[in-house]
């Protein structure tokens, strides 16, 4: 009976949409990236999960690499080394499920280096431009302003299959707002939950009645 429990909360986990996408469709925090200015131009290395499509972004932090908030490992300067030219960057390939509510998380900072700076290209690209078709209201940071999370909640019509996160700042100091901690992840219907739930309250039921015997 124990073993027919746990099947069956085994096959709603892996088939109720929703469930089995929530746990890190896509989570990224950059702390196994290479310590390097000016991301994605050659013969500089690209990410393990993005590509930097325009302009340019620096990878930065422990140990020691232009670390300007310890603590937080390695994090994206979204606004790179050359001269007038911020980055866009865009992850890659996502596929979206039709009818189902997604939140993208991320941790936004100022630059830490007497500059304030603004967001607007940031979101989902559904269609390959890389311009955000998903996005929010457009995000400013001070100077000195921590590491904050901002969130998206948004729920797709139709399936994209082709889906990606983009991030593109406005201006080209090179001082730029810092990225880090990216997560996208469904939101699983009630539905979903009520039959995972049911199927765990299924073996709650069974093992109080085997401590019984």
């Amino acid at each position: 009976m124990k073993q027919i429990l746990v099947a069956v909360a085994l096959v709603m986990v892996g088939l109720v949409p929703g469930v089995s996408q929530a746990a890190n469709f896509f989570s990224d925090d950059f702390d196994t990236e290479t310590l390097e200015l000016n991301h994605g131009t050659p013969p500089q290395t690209n990410f393990l999960q993005w590509t930097v499509v325009d302009g340019t972004v620096d990878l930065i932090g422990d140990p020691g690499f232009f670390d300007l908030i310890p603590s937080h490992g390695r994090y994206v300067d979204l606004d790179g080394t050359t001269p007038n030219d911020a980055g866009i960057m865009r992850s890659d390939a996502l596929s979206l499920l039709a009818g189902t509510t997604y939140t993208l998380t991320f941790d936004l900072a100022g630059s830490q280096r007497g500059d304030t700076n603004s967001m607007s290209n940031y979101g989902i690209d559904t269609d390959g431009d890389n311009i955000a078709d998903i996005s929010g209201a457009t995000l400013t940071r001070f100077d000195l302003d921590p590491f904050s999370t901002e969130t998206l909640s948004f729920t797709t019509g139709g399936a994209i299959p082709t889906a990606r996160i983009v991030f593109g700042q406005v201006g080209g100091d090179n001082i730029g707002m810092l990225l880090d901690n990216v997560k996208l992840n469904p939101i699983p219907e009630p539905a979903s939950l009520i039959l995972l739930g049911a199927g765990l309250a299924g073996l709650g039921i069974w093992r109080r009645k085997a401590a019984k015997v």
